[in-house]
């Protein structure tokens, strides 16, 4: 069934877990995360990036996710993750999604609480979830720095300006930096967990917290962030690597004889189904 992201959000604290949220920029991930909530009996976000517009146009793959999460028997909402453009974002209100990440975080504190506040006082009334960005997340563990001489922690969130921006936007979740980061990670990473308490404790409830670069992060580590507060885990890059290795042993078998791509394709579901249950079932790790 299609929900709201709120609602799923409000469950989610009640009960101390934190909702996957997956992108699912074709046909074979958006049924492996469907098959994989079912099957766990969770709810789930199924997101699009607008970064993935490359990939498949926003207006091709919304009727599908609608209509996937529409006919499930799970509870699900379907997300705009990493709208960066009012363009982009008013488009995504117009096709019908639950739930809007409008990420303004690459600009001045002040133009992103402007922003944000602008837009979630035009969808808050038609009942859409609102997420944004504070602090700034690398794209690698092996980016240290900037040519500034910053540090990692240079672009982590900073609790009371999170406080602030909840405040000033009414917005509904709020994507945190404290350790993770976009992409494949080369090193793991040691995430800032007394950095997320003190957000935790100075957001005070205004705004469910969000962990982007859920890939590769150690399971100790999601479980120690979600015990304090993290209520939604953005997951893609694991699963969207893993069919490779698995496609390539089967067409190195086939030594030369043709391969069906429909093989590939179901193959491709199965694994990534596959890891999304991995996924789901450590979000969910402390639930209450």
């Amino acid at each position: 069934m299609l929900v709201p992201l709120k609602e799923l959000l409000e469950d989610a604290d009640k009960h101390r877990y934190a909702v996957g949220s997956f992108n699912t920029p074709n046909l074979e991930t958006l049924r492996a995360v469907v098959a994989a909530a079912e099957e766990t009996g969770r709810p789930v976000t199924l997101n699009h990036a607008q970064p993935h517009e490359a990939v498949i146009p926003v207006e091709e793959i919304a009727p599908l996710m609608l209509k996937y999460a529409r006919e499930s028997k799970v509870p699900m909402s379907v997300h705009i993750d990493h709208g960066q453009t009012e363009l982009f974002v008013n488009k995504a209100v117009r096709l019908g999604f639950t739930s809007i990440m409008y990420d303004c975080s690459g600009l001045p504190f002040e133009e992103n609480v402007r922003r944000v506040k602008a837009f979630v006082d035009m969808v808050h009334p038609l009942g859409i979830t609102v997420e944004a960005e504070l602090g700034q997340m690398l794209l690698n563990t092996a980016d240290g720095g900037s040519e500034d001489g910053n540090t990692k922690a240079d672009f982590y969130t900073d609790p009371q300006q999170a406080a602030t921006f909840c405040e000033l936007t009414g917005v509904d979740a709020l994507a945190i930096t404290f350790g993770t980061v976009h992409g494949v990670y080369d090193t793991p990473p040691t995430l800032d967990i007394e950095r997320l308490k003190e957000i935790r404790e100075k957001v005070d409830g205004r705004a469910a917290l969000v962990m982007h670069g859920g890939s590769g992060t150690p399971a100790d580590q999601v479980k120690e962030a979600v015990l304090n507060g993290i209520r939604k885990i953005n997951y893609f890059s694991a699963m969207d690597v893993a069919p490779a290795p698995e496609l390539l042993k089967t067409i190195q078998k086939a030594e030369g004889k043709p391969v069906h791509y429909a093989d590939l394709s179901f193959m491709v579901t199965q694994i990534i189904r596959e890891k999304c249950i991995e996924a789901i079932k450590m979000f969910e790790s402390v639930r209450l």
